[in-house]
């Protein structure tokens, strides 16, 4: 038997209660609320103890009190676990936005170290490919009929196509944003016209 399990069941009797738990608006058991609420009722803080607790006709009874009587204590430990839980997810995106940014304010030729470094990768690959298969046409012209290397030869020049356009665009947008100007979309364009 987990929380949640005893969350479920003490909602049908106390739903307050099962808030204050951890229900679905707060994402889980908290632990301040748990223990108070097993101690009000004078067992054990442990799922099991709370479940059976619903069915023992008195401590339902109780139960029911508890919710009825401290419907607003209990919404105060519900938010304040929801609170709890909004700070902490405000704290790690705020560590990660700061170290995009750290990442991003960085200049030189790898451009914040690692996340460039594939697409330095990707573009030697494509390089070394396009010049092999260069190479080998220089050396054997007729290999361009046949449909695996010329297929091979389409995708090498619709990759580094595509990706060259993705760079360009990127760096449309960067020099816009160096500017102090907005980059437009593609549909801010279509409704303007």
């Amino acid at each position: 038997m987990n929380w949640r399990d005893a969350v479920e069941e003490v909602a049908k009797v106390a739903p307050s209660v099962a808030l204050a738990l951890g229900g679905p608006a707060a994402g889980g058991v908290a632990a301040g609320a748990s223990i108070a609420i097993t101690n009000m009722l004078g067992i054990e803080n442990d799922p099991a103890a709370l479940v059976a607790a619903t069915q023992d006709p008195a401590k339902r009874a109780e139960l029911v009190r508890i919710n009825n009587e401290h419907r607003e204590a209990l919404e105060g430990m519900r938010l304040e676990a929801e609170k709890a839980a909004a700070a902490e997810v405000t704290k790690r995106l705020t560590e990660t936005q700061a170290t995009m940014r750290a990442e991003l304010a960085h200049e030189g030729i790898w451009k914040s170290g690692w996340r460039p470094a594939l697409g330095w990768v990707f573009a030697l690959s494509l390089g070394a490919l396009a010049l092999v298969m260069a190479y080998t046409i220089a050396i054997d012209p007729t290999v361009v009929s046949d449909p695996e290397f010329t297929g091979m030869l389409i995708w090498l020049f619709v990759t580094m196509g595509a990706a060259l356009g993705i760079n360009v665009r990127q760096r449309t947008v960067d020099k816009a944003m160096e500017r102090g100007q907005q980059p437009r979309s593609f549909m801010d364009a279509i409704k303007t016209r």
